[in-house]
């Protein structure tokens, strides 16, 4: 479902087209939901109820709920979705591995599962090697997040399943406008997005994971959210002695241009996602104006601060195609080479810099790269083979490199024929 970038949807719209079933339409980003009446009227949502902290409930100019809510208000109507069981969430996570498998993807990083999720991990690498490997991160919004803490790490003897990484939200999304700036949006005065926690909170859930040892690895977006985080880890690394724990922002899609060198500064990794450009261009600059763009999808201003970038494809936002990933980071287009010369060219990537960032530096980004990220003598045999030389073709190409077979610790788990 798609509608003007700057203009939300309103449940009366839905009922035209489903009034007899509760309907909730999630926004790609997940950080936004879209009901229908009926499902407003189940989950009890009425005027007078107030907006969450981290969350907003969409209202018109009467007060109404329109049927859109964002970031934490989603609970309101979400929490009335039944779980799935147990061993549908085995089966959900089998699926999505196989899967992941056929686009080359050997090592998966899984950003905030909680208690059920991280059982159903352990009895499926209990039972079986998973097709591939899967670095996972412990959810600090998980009610039993201290008890995971004090569980500690966890390596599968197959080194197909690791935890020793928690995921921290400290905002929303661009497009929703849940994103924290640090002025106002530019396409709406007066508002500026949303933390997901007060200051206090923020800093209790990163001082936690890092007392404990874990990596911490934290989503912002905003140009606020991202200053927040990197000021709660400069503060806490030197408290807790983890620099060499290489605790990560995940996205880190705004940023002022002294944010920009505390990466390296700090040795924090920029956990980006180069399809998110390629996704937001048509609204990016809506919402943060020329100005602020300048330091929004920055990765050639980090990677000659010296930081280390680890791509990835924040999947089910975007495709999880990591080819989908190269080319946006060469290419700074989309697929139909749009713009003409690319958008914001400059920040592009080489596509050395590019295979890297999705290979030895994200297995960097996981502890891995003494057995990940490169062939070589002593190390995982983890690769795939392609139709192609992607360094013979042209980079507008690259989208394009089909993947004819998928090898993890020398096993191929998926092949095209």
């Amino acid at each position: 479902v798609l509608w003007d970038s700057n203009e939300f949807p309103q449940a009366a719209s839905l009922d035209l087209v489903v009034n007899d079933r509760p309907i909730w339409l999630t926004r790609v980003d997940g950080h936004a939901a879209w009901a229908n009446s009926l499902a407003m009227e189940l989950a009890g949502i009425n005027d007078g109820m107030e907006d969450p902290v981290g969350g907003q409930i969409i209202r018109d100019e009467n007060g109404k709920a329109t049927g859109v809510f964002v970031d934490t208000a989603m609970v309101y109507v979400r929490e009335q979705i039944p779980s799935m069981s147990f061993e549908e969430e085995k089966i959900a996570l089998t699926t999505a591995l196989n899967s992941l498998a056929t686009y080359g993807i050997t090592s998966v990083h899984d950003a905030g599962i909680g208690s059920s999720t991280l059982a159903a991990y352990k009895e499926l690498v209990s039972e079986a090697p998973l097709p591939i490997r899967v670095y996972a991160m412990i959810a600090a919004s998980d009610p039993l997040y201290q008890d995971r803490l004090a569980e500690g790490f966890f390596h599968s003897e197959d080194m197909t399943f690791a935890v020793e990484s928690v995921k921290v939200v400290a905002d929303g999304a661009l497009g929703s406008r849940g994103a924290a700036l640090i002025e106002d949006y530019y396409d709406s005065p007066g508002y500026r997005g949303l933390l997901r926690y007060n200051d206090e909170r923020l800093e209790y859930l990163i001082r936690a994971a890092m007392n404990a040892d874990f990596q911490v690895a934290t989503h912002a977006i905003g140009d606020d959210a991202n200053m927040r985080v990197l000021d709660n880890y400069e503060r806490m690394i030197g408290e807790t002695d983890s620099k060499n724990r290489r605790h990560r922002i995940e996205h880190a899609q705004i940023l002022r241009y002294e944010d920009i060198l505390r990466f390296a500064e700090l040795d924090v990794i920029p956990s980006m996602q180069a399809t998110h450009a390629t996704s937001d261009k048509n609204m990016a600059e809506d919402r943060l104006g020329p100005v602020r763009i300048q330091g929004a999808y920055a990765w050639r201003k980090l990677l000659d601060s010296g930081a280390r970038i680890a791509n990835g494809s924040d999947f089910p936002v975007e495709h999880p195609n990591p080819f989908y990933g190269l080319h946006a980071s060469v290419t700074r287009q989309d697929q139909q080479s749009s713009p003409p010369g690319g958008w914001y060219a400059e920040e592009s990537m080489t596509l050395e810099e590019a295979l890297a960032s999705f290979t030895i530096d994200a297995a960097y980004a996981g502890h891995q790269e003494a057995h990940l990220g490169t062939l070589e003598p002593g190390k995982k045999a983890d690769f795939i083979v392609l139709d192609r030389d992607i360094f013979t073709q042209s980079p507008t190409q690259l989208w394009q490199t089909q993947v004819q077979e998928t090898w993890v610790d020398g096993v191929r788990v998926s092949a095209q024929n």
